[in-house]
């Protein structure tokens, strides 16, 4: 999680308070979130519990009641806390939180588990701050990314590394074959490379474009189409080829690295 302050957590609070955040099994990942430290401490009980979905002024858990709990919650005491934790990469501990909560409704998860049941939560006050940072942030990228998909970086062996990633010559799999390119430019919907090919064999082909991160070394492919393929001039076994890439299938880590790389950019640019 990069520096924020105050100003920028306030910021997500007002622009992205009442979206609601699905987490699947894609943005749990992304956005680091561990399902096994969510429980809800309510009625004197502590109940382990699944997070649905989340906006900053409310939340859905898929949960398992007891009969008693379930009539001791609905009548007597619908007050409590949800707790939360996230694994960062910048943390050596999981991060954990607790958010008062009030439980606002019940509705049956399936007609085959009696016993399980989707709570609908209401924040009884402002979620913590790191909470808002988090999603915050996930929804940031997720905005920009869509504002901003055809604005294309150029790419040189500084900008790449700025970035994050270790260098603008890499790999590219054309239907499953590797071959070595050079990046040419960035966006969050595309790309366009420098590669060993006869232009017009290559258009339409499916690849996978493999970048390495800096930081680690670990890869991150963006899979895409090649829309647009062209001969260098004077080379007719060099190809420059333009990707569009699957935006389902974008990596969360790619996009965060382009929108942080934007945001500096353009503060640097206008300053």
């Amino acid at each position: 999680m990069g520096f924020l302050t105050s100003q920028n957590i306030q910021q997500f609070y007002e622009m992205f308070a009442k979206i609601e955040v699905t987490f699947n099994k894609e943005v749990t990942k992304s956005i680091g979130l561990n399902q096994d430290d969510v429980l809800l401490k309510m009625a004197g009980a502590q109940l382990p519990a699944i997070l649905y979905s989340s906006s900053f002024e409310s939340a859905k858990v898929i949960i398992s009641l007891r009969p008693d709990l379930f009539e001791k919650i609905k009548h007597e005491n619908n007050t409590g806390m949800l707790r939360l934790g996230f694994k960062l990469p910048d943390k050596i501990d999981t991060l954990k939180f607790f958010i008062n909560i009030r439980v606002k409704g019940f509705n049956r998860y399936s007609s085959q588990q009696q016993d399980l049941y989707f709570l609908h939560l209401e924040f009884t006050q402002r979620p913590p701050e790191d909470f808002i940072a988090i999603v915050g942030q996930f929804l940031e990228v997720n905005v920009n990314s869509k504002k901003r998909a055809d604005e294309r970086i150029p790419i040189k062996e500084d900008v790449i590394k700025k970035i994050g990633f270790a260098s603008a010559t890499c790999t590219v799999f054309v239907e499953r074959v590797p071959r070595k390119c050079i990046v040419r430019d960035l966006s969050f919907g595309g790309c366009q490379l420098l590669l060993p090919g006869l232009a017009k064999f290559l258009l339409n082909k499916e690849v996978v474009l493999r970048l390495v991160r800096l930081e680690n070394g670990s890869n991150i492919d963006l899979v895409g189409k090649i829309v647009r393929s062209d001969e260098l001039e004077g080379r007719k076994d060099l190809a420059i080829v333009g990707v569009q890439f699957d935006t389902s299938r974008v990596p969360m880590t790619y996009k965060t690295l382009l929108n942080q790389y934007l945001k500096v950019y353009q503060k640097a640019k206008g300053s």
